[in-house]
């Protein structure tokens, strides 16, 4: 029996692992609802940026929800703000991109939302999904839609002095901007590419770091095979036992350094997950790694959203190669290789921001 369960267990991480990176599993719709507000807490960056990161709360219909924020440089106010979404997996929220936002010292503003049920351990709601149902991806991209529509357009609107002919006007670089920069880590790229498709007029480009292949972004997982998934993950004994055994640190060391990190993985990274990996913060993870952002193909909204799109892959990763359809599908879509495996943001953040600032941002 013991067998049986660990086996269980480590077929349940390298699940997480590799959806949240690979976008392995597939998704299937049910559903919520959200509002908005702000007040800032304190977070804590390192020193290699001069302003600091905060950690800030707002509603979305029902729930409370938390993102960090990371203020314009100054004289970078008017530009246009940067958005990034979290990968969804054991102890994992929006402090994965507090690397990234360190690494961007003279940035635009910069927001990192905590998905409908993540960011526990920020303050944020839980999501108990027998008393909400959430559609997936619409919940979530919804959320960040209130963030967006709510906080970030006014806060950019109330920093502007004069006039600009197009909502975000010119940037820095000189280049005309109608919107954000949305960044989607791996299989939360169904959630990037649905908001793109949704808000052409507020978000202007869309980089997903890691994501599925082409084929398995477009390709719809039957409906069947998601419920059982789903119902396997939040089985009382064999989905809690193995997540009881997949939170130790131990654990996540190991499936860390053979699916996500070309080198080792660290102490900050081991640390911050250990924060996030309390039963509160299960529930997304069951969705995610059930397939449910999956349950249709995206394939129309790549083609039909207007913005140009950038495929970031690692040097270690061996589906790059099946990222190459993005580009020979897709009017406007550029691939490009950094150094790293599949969390390029926390392994190589200074080449990620490199890029950021090829787009103008």
């Amino acid at each position: 029996m013991y067998r049986l369960v660990f086996l269980l267990g480590l077929v349940l991480h390298i699940s997480s692992t590799l959806a949240f990176l690979q976008g392995c599993n597939r998704g299937k719709s049910q559903r919520v609802v959200i509002s908005q507000q702000a007040t800032t807490l304190n977070y804590d960056s390192s020193k290699a940026s001069s302003n600091k990161i905060e950690l800030q709360r707002y509603n979305h219909k029902s729930f409370n929800l938390t993102y960090l924020y990371k203020e314009a440089a100054p004289g970078r106010e008017k530009d246009s703000p940067i958005i990034l979404i979290h990968p969804v997996g054991i102890g994992l929220s929006s402090w994965f991109w507090k690397r990234l936002m360190d690494s961007y010292e003279d940035n635009p503003p910069i927001y990192a939302p905590d998905l409908i049920g993540c960011g526990i351990d920020h303050g944020a709601d839980a999501w108990d999904p027998d008393t909400i149902g959430l559609f997936f991806p619409l919940s979530w991209v919804e959320g960040i839609e209130t963030l967006i529509n709510e906080i970030v357009i006014p806060n950019w609107r109330e920093s502007q002095t004069l006039q600009l002919p197009s909502m975000f006007g010119i940037n820095r670089q000189g280049k005309e901007s109608n919107g954000c920069l949305v960044i989607a880590q791996g299989g939360l790229a169904p959630v990037g590419i649905m908001l793109a498709k949704r808000n052409p007029l507020t978000i202007s480009n869309l980089m997903l770091t890691s994501p599925p292949t082409y084929t398995d972004v477009t390709t719809a997982v039957p409906t069947a095979e998601l419920q059982r998934n789903y119902e396997f993950l939040r089985s009382p004994i064999l989905g809690s036992i193995a997540f009881n055994l997949l939170e130790s640190r131990a654990l996540i060391k190991f499936f860390s350094n053979s699916f996500l990190f070309q080198e080792e993985c660290d102490d900050d990274w081991l640390d911050e997950t250990d924060k996030e990996s309390v039963l509160a913060a299960r529930t997304p993870v069951q969705a995610f790694n059930a397939g449910l952002l999956q349950h249709r193909s995206f394939e129309e909204d790549l083609k039909e959203s207007p913005q140009p799109k950038l495929i970031v892959s690692g040097e270690g990763d061996k589906r790059a190669v099946d990222r190459q359809p993005y580009k020979e599908q897709l009017d406007t879509c550029s691939l490009t290789t950094i150094p790293g495996l599949n969390v390029l943001p926390w392994e190589s953040p200074k080449e990620v921001v490199d890029l950021i600032k090829e787009l103008g941002y």
